[in-house]
């Protein structure tokens, strides 16, 4: 056999043991009889030419490759109970658990999740901005904007990304483009921070990088921790928004907010994404489907080739 294969078959023990440091607390948590635990390790080392245990009288502790190999054996054991949670609250429940960053929750999946129930669709939704791991989490799939697509993940693009500048109708009336001030120094443009260094190219920096204008003289008025907020202050009238793809459209339809300057592509798009066992489920293709059916036609930027 090879060693991988080994190792997988005693990654059950090698965690039980990492994680009681007894050989006879692993047996009594794997439900089986003391020496099954210590005749297993036992040949494993023997097979791997390793000794993976330092054992005592009082204690068992891994030696330096022992912590490696437990190490392995506890994220893949971990992996699987995340699964079988996994399967079991799906069957209990029927819902799919989605993750997505705050401002797609807040300016363009909130509204629509009535419509969604209207369609046979439970949706969980977890909001945050940092990037998740489906193998320690109990996520079904999550939607990213960013540089796809990503490794290891199944990838759908849901939307191309166009770079907007936008503000309200009450803020600076006589313009109708920024570009039509006398200097960028008479306007207030506002960010998101996190935008701005996550390099997803959601920035005023690459926004007139794209626009072949120079950035230098662009007064950065205020800096939010989120899209949405940065959005909601042009909302309020406090200056120029930098606005994107999905975060815009129904603020500009509502009237909210008027486009204030020319639209940009951008490298980055939103994705749906899940781990590839869950691509061939029938709730992923339903959750791409209708994702798909809420993303404006204009956005999705198949007209363009993209």
């Amino acid at each position: 056999m090879r060693k991988l294969d080994i190792a997988i078959q005693a990654a059950p023990y090698l965690a039980a043991v990492a994680a009681t440091g007894s050989f006879t607390k692993a047996a009594e948590r794997l439900g089986i009889h003391q020496t099954a635990v210590s005749h297993r390790i036992r040949a494993l080392e023997e097979q791997l030419g390793l000794r993976l245990f330092d054992r005592t009288t009082r204690s068992v502790r891994p030696t330096q490759a022992g912590r490696i190999l437990c190490e392995a054996a506890i994220s893949a054991t971990t992996s699987f109970e995340v699964a079988f949670d996994r399967l079991n609250r799906r069957a209990a429940t029927g819902r799919i658990r989605l993750a997505l960053p705050s401002s797609l929750a807040t300016k363009w999946l909130f509204p629509a999740l009535p419509r969604a129930r209207v369609e046979g669709l439970e949706i969980s939704l977890e909001v945050g901005d940092n990037l998740e791991d489906f193998r320690v989490t109990e996520l079904d799939a999550a939607v990213r904007y960013g540089i796809g697509p990503y490794p290891g993940l199944h990838c759908v693009r849901l939307a191309a990304s166009f770079l907007q500048p936008v503000a309200s109708h009450a803020y600076r009336p006589e313009l109708v483009d920024f570009r039509d001030a006398a200097s960028p120094r008479d306007l207030a443009f506002l960010e998101d921070r996190r935008g701005a260094r996550d390099g997803t190219g959601y920035s005023w920096r690459d926004y007139f990088a794209g626009l072949g204008m120079d950035d230098r003289n662009i007064p950065i008025d205020q800096m939010f921790d989120r899209a949405d907020l940065m959005l909601q202050a042009a909302v309020s009238g406090m200056g120029i928004g930098l606005g994107r793809t999905l975060l815009i459209e129904q603020d500009l339809e509502a009237g909210y907010l008027r486009s204030f300057g020319p639209q940009l592509l951008s490298r980055a798009a939103t994705w749906l994404v899940c781990p590839p066992t869950f691509a061939h489920e029938p709730e992923f293709k339903r959750l791409r489907d209708w994702l798909l059916g809420e993303v404006p036609k204009h956005a999705t930027g198949f007209e363009l080739g993209l």
